[in-house]
């Protein structure tokens, strides 16, 4: 029992509670702390003492799954009226003295190999420290001891209690070490914590509260809208059964089309329908992509959706893709609350959502619209503008020393024009006057975006049309990548530079010199990458000459010194798994200190700037919840929050504006970030700020 004794620097702690309800935060039923030499149990009453203590000096508090722990002790605190304690909680995690070995396992593994790992407690501990926790029927039981006395209760329950908090400090212990050990390797800012613990503890916490408010559905246009669906699919299906009546799985004896029970959809015949996309991608010379497992994909969202105008059936699947898509989405609209459940760190940096996904919907799909206010409320949606060329920027001109889209942001000139008026070869004055300037600077967007996330000429002509309905064609797309690429922006040319000698070469164990005598660039890496993928065809889909193949083969053992891979070149070993299909992957980090090991080329392009841009919104989301602002939804840069009709709408819109803008500046030091934003009574895409004669905020609504 804890009776106020002096703690160690770190604490480690765990929160055992009442059985968890839905959304619901538990009751606090017990506390246990160890500070790797001390291990304690306390009641709750005992709480705020040690609080007290705690938050004195430089102690730092360790959980696992801070934001549940997070919330059962703010929510304890609160019921007591201990607002000063409560207030050192929030000061901890601000002063970056709250730290999560469930986050912290994810950041180590993410830059040790690149894996999504965000284990529970006793996972991470056999894995990390040999420790056994086992999980029996105590942690269920725990509302027992409330009000009990320690002395007359089953004894398992304080075993079951210390252990936890015990292996939460030895996992921390083993954390730290090898997060120490890669942030000195890799030279890599601890600002924000070890690889940005700090930031992702913050969001953890903030995105569990977003998850426990909740948006409120109007089911009666969630309805209408779903039944909108369900007449479009029942359309589409009917013209791919015109198409061929065998892409659906029929009854032999009726010739009716099997449903699935889940979905009540026909079950789609995957065999006859990936016989006419080979056949249409032979007619074109299309080089379908395969999936990890090596199969051909037939993935509608990243590969067939640019390829819609080819082929009727095309158009007909990505169509049917997308209207399942939304029809899922539906299924988590049947609750007048729908509370998405948010993901802190997927491997991007960025979040992820479930039960609904609410961060994938089409831009074009009017689902939105079912999300609503609450009675007496409105929606105040912000976002940011153009906010990853704006970390863009700062990353080369970090990593080069220069940046000419910095300067153009400092001086508050719109990127995408500037862009515009460069490919048109006119000033940005006379741009300014051109009737077509709309669709110039549509143009403009597809360069912008997409040569700075590793696009080559033929993606772009693709990304052009599938994304921005802009026509290019492939001559085009090569002329303005180098007019962008040398002249528009020039550190971007030096930003895309890629060192593939010396990438294979530290991979191989060999020597820089002979890789570049071996093989020469351009050609080479694209074939070795083709040939070591399983997939030794040209771009055209002819496939490599035996004796080219051959060739890499025998190169690859004469070059390789590295006696982990000498084997997998002998057997030719082109699995999914083979550890040589990551011949030419390299580490890369963010400006933050957050790590990804072992990624391709265009992953390590597109992860400093997009990883820098989600680590900004993380602190903004905190920021504003931190400053008494409801959120009810995050969606990588736009942030949805509810305000009362009678709160004073002006001078929230500029509180909120301030802090979202404010909290991004340390990741974008000197480069000004505006924010759009409406008020709305529902989530309105393409709603906009709309004023009064006086200048006051009013609320958008559709023409």
């Amino acid at each position: 029992m804890w009776d106020g004794q002096p703690l160690g620097q770190y604490v480690a702690m765990d929160t055992e509670t009442t059985l968890i309800v839905e959304h619901l935060v538990p009751n606090l039923a017990m506390v246990s702390i160890s500070d790797g030499e001390q291990h304690y149990l306390l009641k709750p009453e005992q709480l705020q003492e040690l609080m007290l203590q705690l938050s004195t000096g430089d102690h730092h508090l360790i959980f696992h799954n801070v934001a549940f722990d997070f919330a059962v002790i703010d929510r304890y605190l609160s019921g007591i009226a201990a607002a000063g304690s409560r207030n050192w909680l929030w000061t901890m995690v601000d002063e970056y003295r709250v730290h999560d070995t469930m986050l912290l396992a994810a950041l180590v593994t993410l830059a040790q190999s690149d894996k999504d790992f965000t284990p529970p407690l006793d996972v991470a501990a056999k894995y990390w420290c040999g420790i056994e926790l086992v999980k029996d029927e105590y942690r269920l039981r725990f509302a027992e001891t409330i009000g009990q006395s320690w002395a007359d209760i089953d004894h398992g329950f304080l075993k079951y209690a210390a252990a936890d908090a015990i292996a939460t400090f030895k996992l921390f212990a083993k954390l730290t070490k090898e997060a120490d050990i890669l942030c000195q390797r890799f030279d890599l800012s601890q600002e924000f914590g070890r690889l940005t613990e700090a930031i992702q503890v913050r969001a953890a916490i903030t995105l569990a509260s977003i998850y426990r408010t909740g948006m409120h559905v109007d089911l009666d246009r969630a309805a209408e809208l779903r039944q909108r669906v369900d007449d479009e699919l029942k359309r589409v299906i009917e013209t791919m059964e015109g198409i061929d009546s065998e892409l659906w799985h029929r009854y032999s004896k009726t010739g009716e089309r099997k449903t699935t029970l889940k979905t009540g959809l026909p079950q789609q015949n995957t065999t006859k329908l990936m016989e006419h996309l080979r056949r249409i991608a032979a007619e074109h010379r299309l080089n379908i992509p395969r999936t990890a497992t090596g199969k051909l994909s037939r993935s509608a969202n990243e590969y067939w959706n640019q390829y819609r105008d080819l082929d009727p059936l095309i158009e007909a699947y990505c169509f049917y893709s997308e209207q399942t898509k939304l029809r899922t989405f539906f299924e988590g609209l049947q609750q007048p609350h729908i509370r998405p459940k948010y993901r802190t760190l997927v491997r991007t940096g960025r979040t992820s959502c479930s039960g609904p996904n609410i961060q994938q919907l089409p831009r074009t799909s009017p689902i939105r619209e079912a999300v609503t206010a609450r009675p007496g409320h409105l929606l105040f949606i912000i976002d940011y503008n153009s906010l990853e060329l704006r970390t863009l920027a700062t990353v080369c001109h970090h990593q080069i020393g220069f940046s000419k889209l910095r300067e153009v942001l400092v001086e508050g000139i719109d990127p995408h024009s500037y862009t515009a008026a460069m490919f048109a070869g006119v000033t940005l004055e006379a741009f300014n006057e051109l009737p077509n300037k709309k669709q110039l600077r549509q143009h403009a967007k597809v360069f912008n975006f997409g040569i700075p996330a590793g696009f080559g000429a033929g993606a772009l002509v693709d990304h052009a049309k599938f994304s921005y309905g802009v026509e290019l064609i492939q001559a085009d797309a090569e002329r303005f990548i180098d007019l962008l690429t040398r002249e528009v922006y020039p550190e971007l040319g030096l930003y895309l530079a890629e060192d593939t000698s010396a990438i294979i070469a530290k991979t191989l164990h060999a020597d820089v010199v002979q890789v570049r005598a071996t093989w020469s660039e351009p050609y080479h890496p694209g074939m070795i990458r083709k040939v070591l993928n399983g997939n030794p065809t040209k771009t055209d889909g002819t496939p490599y000459k035996q004796f080219a193949i051959d060739r890499i083969w025998s190169q690859l053992r004469s070059l390789c010194r590295n006696p982990e891979l000498t084997p997998h070149i002998d057997q030719r070993n082109t699995a999914v798994d083979s550890p040589l299909r990551k011949l030419m992957h390299s580490s890369v980090s963010t400006i933050t200190g957050r790590l990804r090991g072992g990624v391709p080329f265009t992953v390590a392009k597109n992860t400093p700037f997009q990883g820098l841009a989600a680590d900004g919104c993380k602190m903004a989301m905190w920021n504003l919840m931190k400053a008494g602002f409801r959120i009810v939804a995050f969606i990588h840069d736009e942030f949805i929050v509810e305000l009362n009709r009678d709160t004073n709408i002006d001078l929230a819109a500029n509180d909120i504006q301030r802090i979202c803008s404010e909290s991004m500046q340390p990741f974008v030091p000197g480069i000004p970030v505006p924010c759009e934003y409406a008020l709305t009574e529902r989530w309105y895409k393409g709603a906009e700020a709309v004023y009064d004669t006086s200048g006051r905020l009013q609320v958008w609504k559709p023409s």
